[in-house]
């Protein structure tokens, strides 16, 4: 059963541990690659847990959740602690203080430890709540340009079952309709890319040498490159082999949307999800989504919704000091 969560947490009493470093947004902005790429560096210690939700859970509302989201967070924590923590999770939450240092109960001395989990960026108590337990803690950003990652989560929503609607820019405008909104509530494909008042939240209570902003554009060209600058940043040896192999969250579409969408609601996907080894669930993925026949962004779409992250771009870039129209905008994108 999904664990209760509190409506309100205060902030201000530090939970008895956090990791030296959080990564800490964006939903659909390579953060799972950059997971898989640091997870396997001998000096960083990550939680077998990818998204553990523990410093935005005074902004969770169980009772509110999506039922595909409640779904696929749906991990009893303390058996999956007592049971030895044998395979990596994508997402939970992880609600007690004791529960979220047991995850790093199998770091060997010397190792940096991380979370990465993309709600940090967004939940408005979570820059305040790390702040409040590790005030020395680095902050990573991986953000993308806005209009190609609401396309990318609304792709991923496709094959999750979690939409069925085709239409890109009216699932957006639905979507930012809804009379509740929030992390699970509502998909947020508007509000998860407005990043300058997200990085703001952290700018605003941490040192600037502690918020590193990186790109997922760079990071996609430069992947080597953009990793070490995150193991410089985290006091992790650059020198060390990294290993860049695999690919990951790769988008796809569901071969019957119908089909897919009764497996999903009907939580027979997170059975196989918990019943299967995650090296196993590749045929079974084969089995139910594609690649071919991949919908492309509309570029009308794409020019009309970057009309409303225009002026948030402008203000991050100023921010920042950094030209983010060198790599995000209009004429990136194409038929």
């Amino acid at each position: 059963m999904m664990q209760a969560t509190p409506d309100r947490h205060d902030v201000g009493e530090a939970p008895a541990f956090c990791p030296d470093f959080l990564v800490v947004g964006v939903v659909k902005g390579g953060t799972t690659a950059l997971y898989n790429v640091l997870d396997r560096h001998p000096g960083i210690y990550l939680p077998p847990v990818k998204e553990t939700n523990f410093f935005s859970r005074a902004d969770m509302h169980p009772a509110e959740f999506l039922r595909e989201y409640a779904l696929d967070a749906n991990l009893d924590v303390a058996r999956f602690i007592r049971n030895g923590m044998k395979e990596v999770v994508h997402l939970a939450h992880v609600n007690d203080p004791g529960q979220y240092a047991a995850l790093y109960a199998q770091a060997r001395p010397g190792q940096v430890q991380g979370e990465v989990c993309p709600s940090y960026a967004i939940a408005p108590t979570a820059a305040a709540a790390i702040h409040a337990a590790n005030p020395a803690a680095k902050i990573i950003f991986m953000l993308r340009d806005p209009v190609k990652r609401a396309w990318s989560q609304y792709i991923m929503n496709l094959r999750e079952g979690k939409t069925m609607e085709r239409d890109f820019l009216r699932e957006v405008e639905r979507d930012g309709q809804q009379a509740k909104q929030g992390w699970g509530i509502n998909h947020q494909y508007l509000a998860l890319g407005m990043y300058a008042g997200q990085v703001q939240r952290f700018l605003e209570l941490f040192p600037r040498n502690q918020v590193h902003v990186l790109l997922h554009e760079r990071f996609k060209q430069d992947p080597a490159g953009t990793v070490r600058q995150v193991l410089q940043a985290i006091g992790a040896d650059p020198e060390a082999e990294l290993d860049l192999s695999g690919k990951f969250n790769e988008a796809a579409v569901p071969r019957n949307a119908a089909l897919n969408r009764l497996l999903v609601r009907s939580g027979a996907i997170s059975a196989v999800k918990a019943m299967v080894p995650r090296r196993m669930r590749g045929g079974f993925k084969e089995l139910l989504y594609s690649r071919r026949h991949m919908p492309a962004l509309p570029l009308d779409q794409a020019k009309a919704l970057w009309e409303l992250y225009a002026s948030d771009v402008e203000r991050l870039s100023n921010m920042l000091g950094m030209d983010l129209m060198r790599w995000w905008g209009p004429d990136k994108y194409k038929e």
